[in-house]
């Protein structure tokens, strides 16, 4: 993507963005800017220059009832994606999406269309180290795979390097062509049931659990705290408390720039064909593994 296509794509993310704080504002509900958006936030006082996207996360009880108002208060060139629309629905997060497909996804077997996008993370509680957190893991792992698995054409990067056992996985799923045997609506689901396990007001621990770094994701709840007003893009944002602790978890020596090589995007390109039906797009890859040194951010 050239860089007057990302800034297109990027002022109309903002936009999104706008939109999405107006309703959170006006309803009251808590939401804070997360991931490599917070760490452009802090680092660029905007979009990292070579980012496509916008990360927020919402604390589970809000997220919720933004699921219930959302679709009345956006206007009519954006809309809710969720795991609810089925097949047409592919990533692990909910997302407000234009609805002029201008752009394309090419990171899995299926290249996908998709208009811009903001990804909306929810914050779960997450259990209290020890085993009780191994166990919650394990189950974890487990429902995130089987989301992968019913949207397997859609969402797996085929070309990325893997440990053995997410290359088992992925072989296991081309093999049997598990997709068609799996509802995505049922699975999303089984999802959202289980990590609402541990209330997010009344845990110690916290975690954006369909992030991309999984249970690493996992952070005590008060460096999310209340939220603190950053600067994106000349826009007044709520953001964790702690911003040293929260992006030093997941980015170390934050501040400082990757190497040119490692400035990785989401493979977006701009669509100059006409519209597809699938107006959605996957965002966390699938078994992927963030490293905590901001290569991907």
């Amino acid at each position: 993507m050239s860089k007057h296509e990302l800034s297109k794509l990027q002022e109309a993310e903002l936009d999104i963005f706008k939109e999405f704080i107006r309703i959170c504002q006006e309803n009251h509900l808590r939401y804070f800017i997360c991931g490599g958006s917070f760490l452009g936030a802090i680092r660029h006082k905007g979009f990292i220059p070579w980012d496509d996207d916008i990360d927020v996360a919402m604390p589970r009880p809000d997220f919720e009832i933004f699921l219930q108002i959302a679709p009345r208060l956006l206007p009519e060139d954006l809309y809710l994606s969720t795991y609810k629309l089925g097949a047409e629905h592919i990533t692990l997060v909910a997302m407000i999406i234009n609805k002029h497909k201008d752009f394309v996804l090419n990171n899995a077997a299926k290249q996908v269309r998709t208009g811009a996008w903001v990804d909306i993370l929810v914050i779960d509680g997450a259990p209290e180290p020890g085993l009780k957190r191994k166990a919650f893991g394990i189950v974890y792992m487990y429902h995130r795979m089987m989301n992968q698995f019913a949207h397997f054409d859609e969402i797996v990067n085929l070309n990325k390097a893997r440990p053995w056992y997410e290359n088992l996985a992925i072989q296991f799923a081309r093999i049997s062509k598990i997709e068609k045997h799996l509802d995505p609506v049922r699975v999303g689901e089984r999802f959202h049931k289980f990590l609402q396990a541990n209330p997010y007001d009344t845990s110690r621990y916290v975690a954006t659990f369909m992030g991309a770094a999984k249970m690493n994701e996992i952070l005590p709840r008060e460096i999310y705290g209340e939220g603190t007003d950053y600067e994106f893009e000349g826009l007044s944002v709520k953001g964790p408390d702690r911003y040293n602790a929260y992006l030093s978890h997941f980015y170390g020596s934050y501040m400082t720039l990757p190497p040119l090589n490692e400035r990785n995007r989401h493979n977006v390109t701009v669509n100059k064909g006409g519209a597809r039906t699938n107006p959605c797009i996957f965002i966390s890859f699938p078994f992927a593994y963030y490293p905590a040194d901001g290569r991907c951010a």
